[in-house]
Protein backbone atom coordinates (compact mmCIF):
# COMPACT_ATOMS: atom_id res chain seq x y z
CA UNK A 1 0.00 0.00 0.00
CA UNK A 2 1.12 3.49 -0.84
CA UNK A 3 1.99 6.00 2.07
CA UNK A 4 1.19 8.92 -0.34
CA UNK A 5 -1.68 9.24 -2.55
CA UNK A 6 -2.73 12.93 -4.05
CA UNK A 7 -5.55 11.69 -6.15
CA UNK A 8 -8.43 10.89 -4.15
CA UNK A 9 -12.51 11.83 -4.55
CA UNK A 10 -14.66 12.58 -1.87
CA UNK A 11 -18.38 12.56 -2.31
CA UNK A 12 -18.64 15.99 -3.90
CA UNK A 13 -17.12 14.43 -7.03
CA UNK A 14 -20.65 12.83 -7.58
CA UNK A 15 -20.13 9.02 -8.05
CA UNK A 16 -17.32 8.92 -4.78
CA UNK A 17 -18.45 7.63 -1.82
CA UNK A 18 -16.59 9.00 0.86
CA UNK A 19 -16.61 12.14 3.08
CA UNK A 20 -13.75 14.19 3.51
CA UNK A 21 -13.02 13.08 7.21
CA UNK A 22 -13.98 9.30 6.58
CA UNK A 23 -11.01 9.64 4.06
CA UNK A 24 -8.89 11.41 6.43
CA UNK A 25 -9.86 8.69 8.92
CA UNK A 26 -9.57 5.77 6.55
CA UNK A 27 -5.97 6.92 4.84
CA UNK A 28 -4.92 7.46 8.70
CA UNK A 29 -5.88 4.69 10.20
CA UNK A 30 -3.75 3.12 7.52
CA UNK A 31 -0.32 4.90 8.24
CA UNK A 32 -0.40 7.49 5.07
CA UNK A 33 2.25 9.98 5.19
CA UNK A 34 0.31 12.68 2.95
CA UNK A 35 -2.78 12.32 0.54
CA UNK A 36 -4.57 14.96 -1.81
CA UNK A 37 -8.34 15.43 -1.87
CA UNK A 38 -8.82 16.52 -5.60
CA UNK A 39 -12.49 16.32 -6.47
CA UNK A 40 -13.17 16.85 -10.17
CA UNK A 41 -13.52 20.71 -10.89
CA UNK A 42 -16.96 22.54 -11.34
CA UNK A 43 -16.76 22.49 -15.01
CA UNK A 44 -18.65 18.42 -15.34
CA UNK A 45 -20.96 16.45 -13.86
CA UNK A 46 -19.42 17.05 -10.22
CA UNK A 47 -21.61 18.40 -7.20
CA UNK A 48 -18.39 20.99 -6.61
CA UNK A 49 -18.71 24.75 -7.34
CA UNK A 50 -16.01 27.28 -7.42
CA UNK A 51 -16.78 28.37 -3.16
CA UNK A 52 -15.98 24.76 -3.02
CA UNK A 53 -12.19 25.33 -4.23
CA UNK A 54 -11.93 28.72 -2.28
CA UNK A 55 -12.26 27.23 1.10
CA UNK A 56 -8.80 25.82 0.90
CA UNK A 57 -7.15 28.44 2.75
CA UNK A 58 -9.75 27.09 5.55
CA UNK A 59 -9.35 23.19 4.97
CA UNK A 60 -7.47 21.03 6.95
CA UNK A 61 -4.40 20.47 6.39
CA UNK A 62 -3.23 18.42 8.97
CA UNK A 63 -4.89 15.38 10.05
CA UNK A 64 -3.49 14.08 13.65
CA UNK A 65 0.04 14.35 11.88
CA UNK A 66 -0.84 13.22 8.20
CA UNK A 67 -0.52 16.08 5.74
CA UNK A 68 -3.49 16.69 4.00
CA UNK A 69 -3.40 18.86 0.42
CA UNK A 70 -6.80 20.43 -0.73
CA UNK A 71 -6.98 19.66 -4.40
CA UNK A 72 -8.75 19.43 -7.44
CA UNK A 73 -8.52 17.46 -10.77
CA UNK A 74 -9.54 20.21 -13.33
CA UNK A 75 -11.33 20.13 -16.54
CA UNK A 76 -9.64 21.26 -19.97
CA UNK A 77 -12.43 23.18 -21.18
CA UNK A 78 -11.44 24.34 -24.44
CA UNK A 79 -9.07 24.54 -27.49
CA UNK A 80 -6.97 26.74 -25.80
CA UNK A 81 -6.38 24.86 -22.93
CA UNK A 82 -8.48 27.07 -20.39
CA UNK A 83 -9.18 25.21 -17.46
CA UNK A 84 -12.70 25.12 -15.50
CA UNK A 85 -11.05 27.31 -12.48
CA UNK A 86 -10.00 30.71 -12.82
CA UNK A 87 -6.53 31.97 -11.10
CA UNK A 88 -7.78 33.04 -7.52
CA UNK A 89 -9.24 29.73 -7.17
CA UNK A 90 -6.46 28.14 -8.11
CA UNK A 91 -4.24 30.06 -5.88
CA UNK A 92 -7.10 28.55 -2.72
CA UNK A 93 -6.02 25.00 -3.78
CA UNK A 94 -2.63 23.07 -2.91
CA UNK A 95 -2.46 20.64 -5.38
CA UNK A 96 -3.76 20.64 -8.93
CA UNK A 97 -4.23 17.48 -11.51
CA UNK A 98 -5.43 18.59 -14.83
CA UNK A 99 -6.98 16.46 -17.50
CA UNK A 100 -9.20 16.03 -20.29
CA UNK A 101 -12.79 14.19 -18.90
CA UNK A 102 -15.88 13.18 -20.64
CA UNK A 103 -19.17 14.98 -19.34
CA UNK A 104 -17.94 18.41 -19.90
CA UNK A 105 -17.86 21.49 -22.05
CA UNK A 106 -14.79 20.20 -23.75
CA UNK A 107 -15.69 19.28 -27.41
CA UNK A 108 -13.84 16.79 -29.56
CA UNK A 109 -11.60 18.62 -31.68
CA UNK A 110 -9.55 15.60 -32.93
CA UNK A 111 -6.41 13.74 -32.11
CA UNK A 112 -4.31 16.93 -33.07
CA UNK A 113 -6.40 19.77 -31.59
CA UNK A 114 -6.86 17.59 -28.49
CA UNK A 115 -2.97 17.57 -28.21
CA UNK A 116 -2.87 21.52 -28.98
CA UNK A 117 -5.34 21.84 -26.19
CA UNK A 118 -2.93 20.08 -23.60
CA UNK A 119 -0.21 21.42 -24.60
CA UNK A 120 -1.39 24.85 -24.44
CA UNK A 121 -3.26 24.38 -21.29
CA UNK A 122 0.46 22.76 -19.70
CA UNK A 123 2.37 26.33 -20.67
CA UNK A 124 -0.64 28.19 -18.78
CA UNK A 125 -1.14 27.19 -15.35
CA UNK A 126 1.18 26.23 -12.47
CA UNK A 127 -0.13 22.12 -12.43
CA UNK A 128 1.39 19.68 -9.93
CA UNK A 129 0.19 16.55 -12.80
CA UNK A 130 -1.33 15.05 -15.63
CA UNK A 131 -4.09 13.13 -15.08
CA UNK A 132 -4.40 9.37 -16.49
CA UNK A 133 -2.69 10.48 -19.15
CA UNK A 134 -2.90 6.81 -20.88
CA UNK A 135 -6.74 7.22 -20.68
CA UNK A 136 -7.61 9.04 -23.96
CA UNK A 137 -11.48 9.80 -23.42
CA UNK A 138 -10.57 12.04 -26.69
CA UNK A 139 -8.13 10.79 -28.55
CA UNK A 140 -4.50 12.75 -28.34
CA UNK A 141 -0.57 12.35 -29.35
CA UNK A 142 0.00 10.38 -25.72
CA UNK A 143 4.08 11.29 -26.38
CA UNK A 144 3.52 14.97 -26.83
CA UNK A 145 1.95 15.68 -24.25
CA UNK A 146 3.65 13.72 -21.79
CA UNK A 147 6.92 15.66 -23.02
CA UNK A 148 5.04 18.83 -22.61
CA UNK A 149 3.83 18.09 -19.39
CA UNK A 150 7.71 16.90 -18.59
CA UNK A 151 8.52 20.33 -20.44
CA UNK A 152 6.89 22.13 -17.62
CA UNK A 153 7.68 20.51 -14.72
CA UNK A 154 4.18 19.00 -14.47
CA UNK A 155 4.12 15.35 -12.94
CA UNK A 156 2.96 12.01 -15.36
CA UNK A 157 0.80 9.74 -13.47
CA UNK A 158 0.58 6.21 -13.40
CA UNK A 159 -3.10 5.65 -12.48
CA UNK A 160 -4.11 2.77 -10.39
CA UNK A 161 -7.56 2.70 -10.88
CA UNK A 162 -7.25 2.33 -14.71
CA UNK A 163 -4.60 -0.26 -14.60
CA UNK A 164 -7.08 -2.12 -12.80
CA UNK A 165 -9.16 -1.11 -15.74
CA UNK A 166 -6.35 -2.02 -17.99
CA UNK A 167 -6.44 -5.85 -16.71
CA UNK A 168 -9.83 -6.21 -16.55
CA UNK A 169 -9.86 -5.64 -20.64
CA UNK A 170 -11.23 -2.62 -21.14
CA UNK A 171 -11.05 -1.58 -24.18
CA UNK A 172 -10.30 2.19 -23.73
CA UNK A 173 -7.12 0.81 -21.97
CA UNK A 174 -3.72 0.07 -23.65
CA UNK A 175 -0.82 -0.96 -22.01
CA UNK A 176 1.79 0.87 -24.53
CA UNK A 177 -0.12 3.97 -23.82
CA UNK A 178 1.22 3.46 -19.85
CA UNK A 179 4.40 2.51 -21.43
CA UNK A 180 4.50 5.60 -22.90
CA UNK A 181 4.33 7.72 -20.11
CA UNK A 182 7.31 5.84 -18.29
CA UNK A 183 9.46 6.27 -21.32
CA UNK A 184 8.93 9.62 -21.47
CA UNK A 185 9.49 9.79 -17.94
CA UNK A 186 12.86 8.61 -18.39
CA UNK A 187 14.00 10.11 -21.25
CA UNK A 188 13.65 13.37 -19.48
CA UNK A 189 14.90 12.25 -15.86
CA UNK A 190 11.97 12.27 -14.50
CA UNK A 191 9.71 10.56 -11.62
CA UNK A 192 6.16 9.59 -11.82
CA UNK A 193 3.64 9.83 -9.37
CA UNK A 194 1.68 7.00 -8.50
CA UNK A 195 -1.94 7.46 -7.41
CA UNK A 196 -5.33 5.47 -6.85
CA UNK A 197 -7.62 7.57 -8.20
CA UNK A 198 -9.82 6.28 -5.58
CA UNK A 199 -13.92 6.49 -5.32
CA UNK A 200 -14.05 4.03 -2.75
CA UNK A 201 -12.27 3.83 1.01
CA UNK A 202 -11.15 0.59 0.18
CA UNK A 203 -9.19 1.82 -3.08
CA UNK A 204 -7.02 4.61 -1.42
CA UNK A 205 -3.15 3.84 -1.71
CA UNK A 206 -3.94 -0.19 -3.32
CA UNK A 207 -1.25 -0.29 -5.34
CA UNK A 208 -1.35 -4.31 -5.11
CA UNK A 209 -2.07 -3.76 -9.93
CA UNK A 210 1.04 -2.50 -10.08
CA UNK A 211 3.03 -5.38 -9.23
CA UNK A 212 1.58 -7.20 -12.04
CA UNK A 213 2.98 -4.29 -14.20
CA UNK A 214 6.22 -3.29 -13.05
CA UNK A 215 8.37 -5.07 -15.44
CA UNK A 216 6.47 -4.47 -18.63
CA UNK A 217 6.37 -1.28 -17.69
CA UNK A 218 9.63 -0.65 -16.92
CA UNK A 219 8.96 1.07 -13.49
CA UNK A 220 11.15 0.64 -10.74
CA UNK A 221 11.17 2.24 -7.28
CA UNK A 222 13.78 4.60 -7.67
CA UNK A 223 11.51 6.58 -10.66
CA UNK A 224 8.34 6.39 -7.97
CA UNK A 225 8.42 10.09 -6.17
CA UNK A 226 5.90 8.64 -3.64
CA UNK A 227 9.10 7.01 -2.75
CA UNK A 228 10.81 10.56 -2.08
CA UNK A 229 8.32 12.60 0.54
CA UNK A 230 11.08 15.17 0.88
CA UNK A 231 12.02 15.56 -3.05
CA UNK A 232 7.97 15.62 -3.40
CA UNK A 233 7.30 18.19 -0.93
CA UNK A 234 9.72 20.57 -2.59
CA UNK A 235 8.30 20.00 -6.07
CA UNK A 236 5.16 20.59 -4.19
CA UNK A 237 6.11 24.22 -2.34
CA UNK A 238 7.93 25.15 -5.80
CA UNK A 239 5.20 24.67 -7.68
CA UNK A 240 2.09 26.81 -5.35
CA UNK A 241 5.20 29.56 -4.78
CA UNK A 242 4.46 30.21 -8.74
CA UNK A 243 1.26 31.08 -7.99
CA UNK A 244 2.18 33.72 -5.52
Amino acid sequence: MLKIDLHIHSILSGHAYGTIYEIMKYAKSKGFEMIAITDHGPGGSALTSRSHFMMGSRAPKDYEGMRVLWGCEANIIDGDGNIDLDEFAIKQVNFLIVGLHTETVYKDLGKDKNTEAIIKCFNKYPIHCFSHPATLYYDYDVEKACQAACDNDILLEINLTNLVRLERGSRKMNVDNFKKIVDVAKKNNKKILVNSDAHFLHEIGDDTVLGRFRDKLGLDDSMIINNFPEELNEFIKKKNDQKV
